[in-house]
């Protein structure tokens, strides 16, 4: 039977006379192959020993340059199985307040979401962080947020009924929720108070996501203002540590001495 085959990275012959380390050639080669696609998301590459074999160089090297790989964030291990390359991480920068489904959109992903609604009188802690009367109810909106039919981050946002009481009857899951409010129900997200922390997943977090528990969560925690300071909601998103970077960018000349 013949052997199966797999992609392989381009196998540019190794310089020994120029100044670059051995296992840092062939990171830039996995690197070139990469970004041209002849390596694509998903892909097992070759062994250690094949590796070696096609580059001329140790075994020792080659381990050395997918472990740099590995920390690059381009190439995974699965215990048993092999090294395979990752799927290109979520970027999403924040200057301001914006909306995730139309940023996906724009960077020529595909966003989706599994979303769920439901009013339920809101408990004591919810009460006071949004402000309300005792007895008042509040929509409990949580979605599974798809990028590219993959799942990114599990979100649980909690809006004052009184504020939109016929949310309940929207399709969320193909629209911005921030578009929403803003046109329907004349609520203009102005400002937020944001709080973010790491967290090991629990077991339903891990399930509802699809990653090992050995894989941290980003927390997001946002207080949601409209305008005048009123207060609309609160959100908080669990966002995969694998596949999520999150970019603050500050513009040094507003900060004070």
């Amino acid at each position: 039977m013949a052997e199966q085959s797999h992609p392989t990275p381009l196998y540019t012959p190794i310089k020994r006379d120029i100044d670059a380390p051995l296992y840092v050639q062939i990171e830039r080669d996995f690197e070139i192959s990469i970004a041209t696609n002849r390596l694509k998301p998903g892909d097992l590459i070759p062994g250690e020993v094949e590796l070696s074999n096609k580059y001329g160089v140790s075994r020792v090297t080659v381990r050395q340059a997918i472990k740099e790989l590995v920390a690059a964030g381009l190439l995974y291990r699965i215990q048993g199985k092999g090294t395979f390359v990752l799927q290109p991480t979520i970027e999403r920068i924040e200057p301001n307040i914006t909306s995730f489904f139309y940023e996906m959109i724009e960077s020529g992903r595909k966003p989706r979401a599994d979303v769920s609604i439901e009013v339920r009188q809101a408990d004591p802690e919810i009460s006071r962080l949004l402000q309300l009367k005792p007895g008042e109810t509040v929509i409990v909106i949580k979605r599974l947020r798809y990028v590219d039919d993959e799942p990114i981050i599990y979100q649980v946002n909690t809006i004052r009924e009184s504020l939109c009481p016929d949310l309940v009857s929207e399709d969320l899951s193909a629209q911005s929720f921030q578009y929403t409010l803003e046109i329907k129900y004349n609520l203009r997200l102005v400002e937020l108070e944001e709080s973010l922390t790491c967290i090991k997943p629990t077991k339903e977090l891990a399930q509802i996501l699809g990653v090992p528990m050995s894989v941290p969560l980003l927390v997001a925690t946002r207080m949601l203002y409209g305008v005048g300071g009123e207060i609309i909601g609160m959100a908080e998103s669990h966002f995969r540590g694998d596949r999520y970077i999150y970019k603050v960018v500050r513009n040094m000349s507003l900060l004070k001495q």
